[in-house]
């Protein structure tokens, strides 16, 4: 066992990689039962989807060095307050977006599938100073409201550029859905998608791994471009059991292609905002989450849509320099303990 953790201790990116497909693809299976029906397996696709977060909980727990410090109280007042609101906005999602009715089966139920959700969110108050400071900038706005509202807009932006695009060459996106529902009605739908796609799981439990853990270590060797190309072939990948269950035809190539198109200038768009934001993973899961209610309400033109997303990410990486390594002490690469820790501290004040 020692062994083990020395390992990982001391090859944590290969780590975080292994511990992540090993619990998502581990519960691969519970996708396709979830999506045949069997309800009960929803506890496991959560789980499972949260597989990016809980790799890095469990690699900061054995690379720990400190003491533990606090109580236990903060942790569970977080883990409550997240359990609470992670259930209402499960709730909503169901009730208002699959239109499943109301029931006190269904929200028991509900409050026992997002635990996992709500561990990783109370996580942000744990007693191992390892953790607490990988997960602190999940809830952090404090100096990051510029960069949040901008990752709001981020995606979106790209959407619309790339509908009047495609306008412009008679290829309009259609809507997957005829809503009934307009202006604040509207609107009160697209919030409720987007706080949905925001604890299920963009943020909770994919971006607290692939951004908030992975990518400060990729870069404290390599640039933030070479850095994102690497996340996103394994995040594209990641998604396999997922898209299986969905009835998405993974046995095409074609189809491939596409996500490759679409996730890759994603991936960097993502990273930008994460080191724009001075490593913050709430702005990183609003970007991520921002980017799907679309994917929700449009067939969106699959052509033009990359090409779009290509080419907001080559600005991006041509006005920030993407190509070259980030300096040591920025707060978006990751510090080996003991190392500047104070400066990343008060940079995170």
């Amino acid at each position: 066992m020692n062994k083990l953790t020395d390992w990982i201790k001391r090859h944590q990116i290969i780590a975080f990689f292994v511990i992540t497909f090993a619990i998502t693809w581990g519960l691969g299976f519970s996708y396709s039962a979830f999506y045949k029906g069997q309800i009960l397996m929803a506890p496991l696709v959560f789980v499972a989807t949260c597989g990016p977060a809980l790799a890095g909980i469990i690699i900061s727990i054995i690379s720990n060095t400190q003491p533990k410090q606090g109580t236990r109280k903060a942790f569970w007042i977080a883990f409550f307050i997240a359990w609470v609101v992670a259930a209402l906005v499960c709730i909503a999602g169901l009730t208002v977006l699959d239109h499943v009715a109301l029931s006190p089966v269904l929200i028991g139920f509900t409050f026992v599938t997002v635990v996992p959700v709500a561990f990783v969110i109370g996580a942000t108050h744990s007693r191992i100073p390892a953790v607490k400071r990988y997960l602190a900038t999940l809830l952090r706005l404090r100096g990051v409201w510029g960069w949040a509202l901008l990752a709001l807009v981020l995606f979106p932006a790209a959407l619309l550029l790339s509908v009047l695009q495609s306008g412009l060459l008679g290829r309009q996106p259609t809507a997957v859905h005829q809503f009934q529902e307009t202006g604040l009605a509207l609107i009160g739908l697209v919030t409720v998608k987007f706080f949905y796609q925001f604890f299920f799981f963009n943020a909770t439990g994919e971006e607290t791994g692939w951004r908030g853990f992975a990518l400060p270590r990729l870069q404290a060797r390599i640039s933030p471009l070479v850095a994102s190309l690497i996340i996103a072939l394994f995040w594209i990948n990641w998604h396999w059991f997922l898209w299986q269950a969905e009835g998405n035809p993974i046995f095409s190539w074609q189809y491939w292609i596409v996500q490759y198109a679409l996730h890759i200038p994603a991936s960097v768009i993502i990273g930008w905002s994460y080191n724009r934001s001075k490593g913050s993973i709430l702005v990183a899961g609003i970007a991520h989450a921002a980017a799907n209610p679309a994917d929700g309400f449009l067939n969106l033109d699959l052509t033009v849509f990359p090409l779009t997303l290509a080419f907001v990410a080559l600005v991006l990486i041509l006005v920030d320099r993407m190509w070259k390594k980030l300096s040591s002490d920025h707060p978006a690469v990751y510090q080996t303990p003991g190392i500047n820790e104070k400066n990343v501290e008060l940079s995170q004040q």
